[in-house]
């Protein structure tokens, strides 16, 4: 008994109070750096930047907040209506690369936007999801689904062949990631998560396994989980959406463009960059790339479409809720690899 009740005592059984609190140091020292380029403009000009600044900053926070409200409804719904080892039991049934497959291609079941999937993706693996699918789904759901599809036909009606390179190149790359974190996952738990025993459900506060409580109760815990999810995730969309409207009003976009790295050898990297710094929402950020058709090569162009959705700035400070960020930093690397790879070899075949 007593050691029952000094493990219930511990950090980890009480995941609402161990938040990370050190990731939150990284976003206050870029948003001063930032706000001071910003405040050293001359006043006419800072004037104008700060009209602009705010305008871009509350137009991302709209553009965030219908998706990331989404994926917190999804995710509380989840929390109270499915038991707590659901995915855990489909999950030993199914081969591991089969599962992988399956959660490459959940997009199209359940798409969701990458500002929306942190909440999500942090509910299935409390229900039992493996890791290496939960990382899958939250690399792939907001680039393989129908809707990104279209979009990106309809900003290259000249060039179908984008839009069959985005989803191909991106399929081939969630599956890499999910092979490697299937990997780690079986050395270890910690390398991959922020708190390895909080990751699955162990609150007595869970109706997904009392099937018989009354829905006006299963919906007021839903509602109470809504409250807490958002308490959690709006701040760092809110930083994230702070620094990259101040990258975007502080630093012309021809700076970055006409930058050194922007040459035919760097050109990758450059447009990784860009999609990292800009955090455009997947269903838009191919009519930014349409534009750089007549400047930039094919291939580089698939990597910005690529890589944006699954990694951006405001989503990687939204990350640090749930993952590590040693596998945050590893799981960059991978796509840093691993995207310009996949869409030098699609380019390289059809064109």
């Amino acid at each position: 008994m007593i050691s029952s009740t000094k493990q219930n005592d511990s950090p980890a059984a009480h995941p609402s109070h161990t938040l990370p609190q050190l990731p939150l140091l990284l976003p206050f020292l870029l948003l001063l750096t930032l706000a001071g380029v910003l405040a050293a403009q001359p006043l006419a000009a800072n004037t104008e930047l700060w009209r602009t600044f705010t305008t871009v900053f509350v137009s991302i926070l709209l553009e965030a907040m219908p998706f990331l409200l989404l994926g917190i409804i999804i995710s509380s719904l989840v929390h109270v209506f499915i038991a707590p080892d659901f995915f855990r039991n489909i999950a030993v049934k199914w081969p591991r690369p089969l599962l992988i497959i399956f959660a490459a291609l959940g997009g199209i079941l359940l798409p969701i936007c990458e500002c929306g999937m942190i909440p999500v993706v942090r509910k299935f693996m409390q229900k039992g999801l493996p890791p290496a699918a939960a990382v899958t789904y939250m690399c792939a759901a907001p680039i393989l689904n129908p809707i990104v599809y279209a979009s990106t036909a309809t900003a290259f009606p000249s060039a179908p062949w984008m839009a069959v390179g985005r989803m191909a190149v991106a399929f081939f790359v969630v599956l890499t990631i999910g092979w490697i974190v299937s990997l780690i996952v079986r050395r270890s738990h910690s390398f991959l998560l922020l708190q390895i025993d909080s990751y699955r459900e162990t609150s007595t506060h869970h109706t997904g396994n009392q099937p018989f409580l009354p829905l006006s109760i299963k919906l007021r815990h839903a509602t109470e989980h809504m409250g807490k999810e958002w308490m959690e995730t709006t701040v760092y969309l809110t930083f994230g959406a702070c620094i990259t409207a101040l990258f975007q009003t502080s630093f012309p976009r021809s700076l970055l463009v006409d930058a050194p790295w922007m040459n035919p050898a760097l050109e990758h990297v450059g447009l990784i960059t860009l999609a990292y710094l800009l955090s455009l929402c997947s269903t838009s950020d191919a009519f930014i790339a349409a534009s750089f058709t007549s400047v930039l090569a094919p291939a580089s162009l698939l990597t910005f479409l690529v890589f944006g959705p699954m990694m951006d700035l405001k989503t990687t400070l939204m990350m640090m809720t749930v993952f590590r960020k040693r596998f945050i930093l590893l799981l960059a690397f991978v796509l840093l690899i691993f995207v310009p790879l996949f869409a030098t070899l699609f380019i390289s075949i059809v064109l």
